[in-house]
C-alpha cells in the first residue's frame, strides 16, 4: 500500500491515501481511495464513514472526484453551494473596483455620467442593438460600414430583456452586466471544480483577476456573457451532459463569433465519446453548438439580400479576414509605433505563448486544449483580434493552471499584481485607450 501524505497547500490536510489495484467497472484506470475526518477543496466535507474515489483514465488524463460509500457505491462529490460565498465576494469586489473607475473615468473625460465610459468603444453598439435590434438603416441596403449587424444578439436580448423591469437601456446594460458576471463567476468555479479541484479557490482567482476581465465585467462587452456560457458549455461537456452543453454553446456562438471554435471542440470530445464508450448523444453537443452563430448569419443574410453579408462587413468595417502572416506585421508596427504600443505587444504575445504551452503539457481534457489552441489560432490569424489583454481573457481556462504550476511565493504576488493591474487597464482603456490601441 503506497500512502501519500498531502500538504495544506493543496488544501487537503491530514489526508492518507492508497493505492488500489487496477481494475474499474470498464477496465481502465487507477482507484485512489481516500480515508479522513478532514476538509476537502472549498468546504466539502468526508465523514469517517465516506471516502474520496479519483478514477483517472490514462488515455485522457482526466480525473472525476466521487463520494465512496462504506457500501462500495459512489456519488458524485457535493459541494456546498455556500463554497460559492468567497468566490462571489471576490467578484463582486471587482465590480465595486471597476464601477470606481468608471466613475474616474467619466470625471477625467468630463462624460455625463459613469455609464459613459461603462458602454465605451463597443459597448454602446450592443446597447444600440438592444434598443433598435438589426432593423437600422444600413442592413436592408446591405451597407458594409460599421453597422449592427457587426454585433451578434445574445447580449443586447439580455440587455433588452432588462429594460422589460423598467430601467434605461444604459441601466439594463449595467444592471445584467452584474447579474450575468456572477453566472459567469459561478462558471468558470464550476469548471475550476471539475479540472483543477485541489485548487479551485485559487485557479478561479486566477481567472477572474486577470487583467483582460477589465472588459468582460468593467465595460458593457458581450464577453460577460459568452465566457460563462463557454465555461458553462465545458464543464457540461467534461460532466458529458451533451445536450446541456450543446445548448450552452449554441448560447455562446450567438453572442460572439470567437465561440465558433466550440463545434471543433464538441466534434474532438463527440469522436472520443463514440469511439471510447459509443455514446451517441454526444452527436447533440455537435449539432447544437454552432446554430446560435449560423442562425445570426443567416437572419442578417436574409433581410440583407446577401448570404454572405456577415463576412463581408467583418472584413470591410474591422478588417476581419483569415491572414496567417498578419501577426509579424502588427508586432513590427507596433515597435514603429513608440514604446508603449510595443509593449502591449511583446507582454500579449509572451502570455499568449505562456498559456498555450502551459495547456498543451498539462493534463487537462483534450476538449481544453483544442478550445485554448484554436482561439490562441484566431487570435493570431485575424487581424481584428490579436494577443490583446481582452482577447488573452478568452485563454481562461490556461489561467486556471496559474495555482498548480506556480509556487505560492511566485502566485500570490503575481495575483496581487493583476488584481492591482486589472482598474489600471480599465480606466487607461476607458480614458486614452484609443491613443495606445483598441480592446
Amino acid at each position: 500500500m503506497l500512502q501519500i501524505g498531502f500538504s495544506a497547500e493543496n488544501q487537503i490536510s491530514q489526508a492518507m491515501f492508497c493505492v488500489s489495484v487496477p481494475g474499474l467497472a470498464e477496465g481502465k484506470g487507477q482507484a485512489y481511495r481516500a480515508m479522513s475526518g478532514s476538509e476537502l477543496t472549498d468546504g466539502a466535507k468526508l465523514t469517517e464513514q465516506s471516502a474520496v474515489e479519483a478514477v483517472i483514465y490514462p488515455e485522457t488524463n482526466r480525473s472525476t472526484s466521487r463520494f465512496a460509500n462504506s457500501d462500495g457505491n459512489t456519488r458524485q462529490l457535493q459541494v456546498p453551494a455556500a463554497s460559492f460565498i468567497p468566490v462571489l465576494g471576490l467578484y463582486l469586489a471587482i465590480r465595486v473596483a471597476l464601477l470606481l473607475c468608471n466613475i474616474l473615468a467619466a470625471t477625467i473625460t468630463r462624460a455625463s455620467n459613469w455609464l459613459g465610459p461603462f458602454s465605451a468603444w463597443d459597448g454602446h453598439w450592443y446597447v444600440q442593438v438592444a434598443r433598435t435590434w438589426y432593423g437600422a438603416p444600413g442592413l436592408a441596403s446591405a451597407q458594409l460600414t460599421y453597422a449592427p449587424g457587426g454585433f451578434e444578439p445574445g447580449w443586447p436580448a439580455v440587455i433588452k430583456f432588462g429594460t422589460l423591469f423598467g430601467l434605461s437601456y444604459s441601466g439594463s446594460a449595467f444592471l445584467m452586466s452584474v447579474v450575468v458576471g456572477a453566472a459567469t463567476a459561478y462558471a468558470i468555479w464550476l469548471l475550476s471544480l471539475e479540472l483543477i479541484p485541489e485548487h479551485s479557490m485559487m485557479a478561479t482567482t486566477a481567472a477572474l483577476v486577470f487583467p483582460g476581465a477589465a472588459f468582460t465585467f468593467g465595460i458593457a462587452y458581450s464577453e460577460v456573457l459568452s465566457i460563462g456560457c463557454i465555461a458553462a458549455a465545458l464543464f457540461l461537456l467534461f460532466r458529458r451532459r451533451w445536450a446541456g452543453a450543446g445548448i450552452a454553446s449554441m448560447v455562446a456562438t450567438g453572442t460572439s463569433s470567437l465561440a465558433i471554435v466550440l463545434p471543433l471542440v464538441f466534434v474532438v470530445e463527440a469522436f472520443l465519446a463514440i469511439r471510447e464508450r459509443r455514446e451517441f448523444r454526444s452527436i447533440w453537443a455537435v449539432a447544437l453548438s454552432p446554430l446560435g452563430f449560423i442562425g445570426f448569419a443567416a437572419y442578417l443574410g436574409y433581410h440583407s439580400g446577401d448570404p454572405f453579408y456577415w463576412w463581408k462587413l467583418q472584413g470591410n468595417a474591422w478588417g476581419a479576414r483569415i491572414e496567417p502572416g498578419y501577426i509579424f506585421h502588427w508586432f513590427s508596427s507596433a515597435a514603429g509605433s513608440g514604446w508603449g504600443v510595443f509593449w502591449i505587444a511583446a507582454f500579449g504575445l509572451f502570455i499568449l505563448a505562456y498559456l498555450v504551452v502551459s495547456m498543451m503539457v498539462s493534463g487537462f481534457p483534450l476538449g481544453a486544449k483544442v478550445y485554448c489552441l484554436a482561439v490562441a489560432v484566431m487570435l493570431l490569424i485575424n487581424p481584428a483580434l490579436g494577443p490583446k489583454p481582452r482577447f488573452l481573457f478568452w485563454l481562461f481556462p490556461s489561467l486556471l493552471l496559474l495555482p498548480r504550476n506556480l509556487s505560492p511565493k511566485i502566485l500570490n504576488p503575481l495575483l496581487i499584481f493583476m488584481a492591482l493591474l486589472l482598474p489600471v487597464v480599465a480606466i487607461a482603456y476607458t480614458t486614452i485607450g484609443n491613443t495606445v490601441a483598441q480592446p
